[in-house]
C-alpha cells in the first residue's frame, strides 16, 4: 500500500505575528476531503497540520520526511507561496523521488506560472479535486499519459502542459465527507471573540452546506476553485457530519463555513429544525457567514432558536461608490437592514470591512469607518484590499502597471499594503486601518454593551491582549 501525506504547511506565525493567538485555526476541510477520497482508493493517508501543531517549517519537513510518503499534497494560498516553495524544496532534498501535488486557490488561478516559479511542485490540480484525484492517481501509478487527466497542469519535459478544464462537481452528493478521523479536533479553535459567550474557542468543528457563491466581488478568488454560482450538499450528509462532530469529537463551536449560509431559506430552515430536534442548540455555539442581500427576519429568528450565536456579514465599504467598484451588488440600505434584522433576531453580529480598494480616498475610507461605528454590531475586522491572483483586482494591477510584491507580501497584517490609488500610500493605508480599529473598539457605549451582553472577564482579557498585540505590531511598524 502506497502512502500519501497531506500537509498544512505552518504559516500563521509568519502571517499574523503578535495577532497569532486571536486568529481562528480551522480544520483543513479541503485536504481532509481529498484524504477521504485517497483512503477509498486504498492509499495509506496521513494529515500533518503544521499550523495546528504549532510546528516550525523545519519540524514539519522532518515529520513528513520521517513518514517517507510516495506522494505529498497541500492546498496553496497566495500569501504563503514562498514559504511553501522552501518547504517543498527541503522535502525534495530529503525525498527526491516524492511526487508533490498542489491544489487550492493559488495554483487554480495561475497554474502554469506556479509550476514555472516552483519547480519542486510536480502537478497542479485546478479547481475542485474530488474527481480529478480519482483520475490522476491510477495514471501516476502506471506512469501513463497525464494529458488524459482533466483539470491539471504538469511538467512535460522542459515544458508546462495544461489539460482541458474540469467543471465543478455538479452533484455534491457524489463527493465524500471529510476524513475527520485523521484530525485532532482539540487543536482547532475559533476566533478570540467566540470566548466572550461561554469561554469556549475549542474544540471547533466545520461543516459546509454548499460550495461556491452567487456573488461576483472582484476581490474574491473563490471562483477559481469552486466556479460561479452555488451547489448544495444533501441534507442527510450535513446531518451526519454534525452528529459525528458533536458525538464523536465533542466539539463546542460549530462553524458553517459557507460563503453565504443564508442563500437558501428553505434549506437553512431544515438544518435549523435538525439542530433543535437533536438538542444541539443547547450544546453548541454556532457561527455563520452571509451576504447582506440574503436576509430574512423569520429565518434569522429560526437560526437563533437553533443555536446560531454569531452571523458575520461581508460589508466591505461604507461608500456606495466603492461598493459598486467592488461589484458587490449591494447597497448601504441593504447593509443597514441586514444588521437591523440580525439584531432583532437576537444574533451577535460581526462585520468585515476593507480599506484601499480601487477608487478609495481618505474620504471614502472614512465613510467605511463611520458606517462601522454607526451599525449595531459586536465585532468588526478591518482589512486592507489585496489583489489575489484570479481576481479582477489582480488583473487591474497587471493592466495598470502596479508593482506587485513577492507572494509572501500578500498578507493581511504582516506585510506592507499594496496601494492601488496614488492618494493612499502604504503608510496612509496603515494609518487608516489603525484609525478604524481605535475608532471602532475604543467607544465607551460599545465597551459597556460588550460587558453587559458577554462574559465581562473574557471581554476585558481579550481587549487587554489585543491592544498589547497592537502595540507590539506598531513598534515593528506593521500596524
Amino acid at each position: 500500500m502506497k502512502k500519501f501525506v497531506l500537509v498544512n504547511i505552518p504559516s500563521s506565525e509568519n502571517a499574523y505575528h503578535s495577532f497569532h493567538d486571536f486568529i481562528a485555526v480551522f480544520p483543513p476541510i479541503g485536504i481532509s476531503t481529498i484524504a477521504a477520497v485517497l483512503e477509498k482508493l486504498n492509499y495509506e493517508v496521513k494529515i500533518i497540520d503544521g499550523d495546528a501543531l504549532n510546528l516550525s517549517l523545519e519540524e514539519t519537513v522532518t515529520l513528513v520526511a520521517n513518514e517517507s510518503p510516495d506522494y505529498l499534497g497541500t492546498t496553496t494560498m497566495t500569501a504563503v507561496m514562498d514559504i511553501m516553495g522552501r518547504f517543498f524544496a527541503n522535502i525534495k532534498l530529503k525525498l527526491p523521488e516524492i511526487t508533490v501535488i498542489a491544489g487550492g486557490p493559488h495554483v487554480s488561478a495561475i497554474p502554469e506560472q506556479t509550476l514555472r516559479e516552483f519547480n519542486c511542485i510536480d502537478i497542479a490540480v485546478i479547481g475542485e479535486g474530488d474527481e480529478t484525484i480519482v483520475e490522476l492517481m491510477p495514471v501516476l501509478e502506471k506512469k501513463g499519459d497525464l494529458g488524459q487527466v482533466r483539470g491539471i497542469a504538469f511538467r512535460k519535459g522542459e515544458e508546462i502542459a495544461r489539460t482541458s478544464p474540469r467543471p465543478p462537481v455538479n452533484n455534491l452528493g457524489k463527493t465524500l465527507s471529510p476524513a475527520f478521523h485523521l484530525l485532532d479536533f482539540d487543536l482547532y479553535r475559533s476566533y478570540g471573540w467566540n470566548s466572550w459567550i461561554n469561554g469556549h474557542r475549542e474544540p471547533l468543528g466545520v461543516v459546509f452546506t454548499s460550495r461556491g457563491c452567487y456573488g461576483k466581488c472582484n476581490f474574491c478568488a473563490s471562483h477559481c476553485v469552486f466556479g460561479r454560482g452555488m451547489r448544495f450538499f444533501p441534507l442527510e450528509r450535513i446531518k451526519a457530519e454534525i452528529d459525528l462532530l458533536v458525538n464523536e469529537y465533542d466539539i463546542k463551536i460549530l462553524y458553517f463555513q459557507d460563503d453565504t449560509f443564508t442563500a437558501n431559506r428553505k434549506f437553512v430552515s431544515q438544518i435549523c429544525d435538525y439542530l433543535i430536534e437533536k438538542g444541539y442548540n443547547q450544546r453548541l455555539e454556532i457561527m455563520v457567514s452571509a451576504r447582506v442581500d440574503a436576509v430574512h427576519g423569520p429565518t434569522f429568528k429560526k437560526m437563533r432558536e437553533a443555536g446560531v450565536n454569531w452571523i458575520c456579514f461581508g460589508v466591505e465599504s461604507g461608500s456606495q461608490k466603492i461598493l459598486d467598484k467592488m461589484h458587490k451588488n449591494i447597497t448601504i440600505d441593504q447593509i443597514k437592514n441586514a444588521f437591523k434584522e440580525a439584531d432583532a433576531a437576537g444574533l451577535f453580529v460581526a462585520g468585515n470591512y476593507m480599506i484601499g480598494h480601487i477608487g478609495e480616498s481618505w474620504e471614502t475610507a472614512m465613510e467605511t469607518i463611520n458606517l462601522a461605528c454607526e451599525l449595531k454590531q459586536h465585532y468588526a475586522s478591518f482589512a486592507i484590499a489585496i489583489p489575489f491572483p484570479g481576481t479582477e483586482l489582480y488583473q487591474y494591477c497587471i493592466d495598470n502597471g502596479i508593482q506587485l510584491p513577492p507572494w509572501n507580501d500578500f498578507g493581511s497584517v504582516n506585510t506592507p499594503p499594496i496601494p492601488f490609488n496614488k492618494s493612499l500610500s502604504a503608510d496612509t493605508l496603515i494609518k487608516l486601518r489603525t484609525k478604524a480599529v481605535y475608532r471602532f473598539f475604543v467607544r465607551p457605549l460599545y465597551l459597556v454593551g460588550l460587558l453587559v451582553n458577554f462574559n465581562a472577564r473574557a471581554v476585558i482579557t481579550d481587549f487587554r491582549n489585543m491592544f498589547l498585540a497592537i502595540l507590539k505590531e506598531k513598534k515593528a511598524k506593521r500596524f
